[in-house]
């Protein structure tokens, strides 16, 4: 017989992740995306391709009622069909929703909204629109939207990390987290200042005001003003039909039935006409 030194092979160790670790798994492959194109916070956006998610409701219908009985109870005892699972599966549908409608060209048309056509101010497209959102989510009771709500903004938030992270920029995590904290600081500001503009006596003057000091700036956040120091008027037909498009979408959100927008089924109201429209 040979001898041999070599110690006996260890038996293979099979980790079970948590329910916690599999649930980001899942989230960070549903938003698996072709790679951005390099773009700066301050450079022009380029044009974004469509999130590898959305639909997350109809999975939940049809894992509920186009599988095997026996499927199906199996998933219901694990928590599948909870209503925090509905409401997650909502919220990341709603995303979807947002996302798109941030990129529609309307916005950042010099003949409609003449936003500037940032990587920041597409955020804060999609923060405006979370706050429409919300505004008419607020009609519903809390305890059936509050999952649904915060789903939807951590995938606005994930994606402007993922934008950070990549492209030419490629911050590292520091970076990413300075930004990160000052857009959401920015983005509460702003949902309370629309809030109070909302419950004023004249909402239209007042959300507009809260647009222009801060959708309507430079580079450095400060507002768009003439050498006088002084809005130019361009500037305010842009905001003021900004705050037609607001009102437009409240309205046309406040006729979809509670239980559509409560499963992310919502749409938005066609955008009103801009000043070149006619050409």
């Amino acid at each position: 017989k040979v001898a041999t030194n070599r110690e006996p092979a260890a038996k293979p160790t099979f980790l079970v992740p948590s329910r916690k670790a599999l649930a980001m798994f899942m989230r960070r492959f549903a938003r698996t995306a072709a790679p951005l194109a390099a773009r700066a916070l301050s450079a022009e956006a380029a044009a974004m391709p469509a999130r590898k998610i959305g639909g997350c409701v109809a999975e939940l219908e049809r894992l509920q009622t186009k599988v095997p009985w026996w499927q199906t109870a199996f998933l219901r005892l694990g928590g599948t069909f909870d209503d925090a699972q509905w409401q997650s599966a909502a919220g990341s549908d709603m995303y979807v929703l947002v996302e798109s409608q941030a990129q529609a060209p309307e916005f950042y048309d010099a003949a409609f909204g003449a936003l500037p056509d940032r990587v920041y101010t597409r955020l804060q497209v999609q923060g405006l629109l979370s706050w429409i959102l919300h505004v008419r989510l607020r009609e519903e009771p809390k305890e059936r939207f509050t999952v649904l709500f915060s789903e939807m903004m951590e995938h606005v938030w994930n994606s402007f990390t993922l934008d950070l992270a990549r492209g030419e920029h490629k911050m590292g995590f520091i970076e990413i987290s300075k930004h990160l904290k000052a857009a959401q600081y920015s983005w509460h500001g702003c949902c309370k200042a629309l809030d109070a503009a909302l419950l004023s006596d004249s909402p239209r003057e007042e959300i507009a005001a809260v647009l222009l000091r801060n959708l309507y700036t430079d580079e450095e956040g400060d507002p768009l003003v003439g050498e006088d120091g002084q809005v130019e008027p361009e500037i305010e037909r842009a905001a003021a039909w900004c705050v037609e498009y607001v009102l437009a979408q409240r309205v046309h959100l406040a006729g979809i039935d509670a239980d559509d927008v409560l499963m992310g089924r919502v749409t938005w109201a066609p955008s009103p006409q801009g000043s070149k429209s006619s050409e």
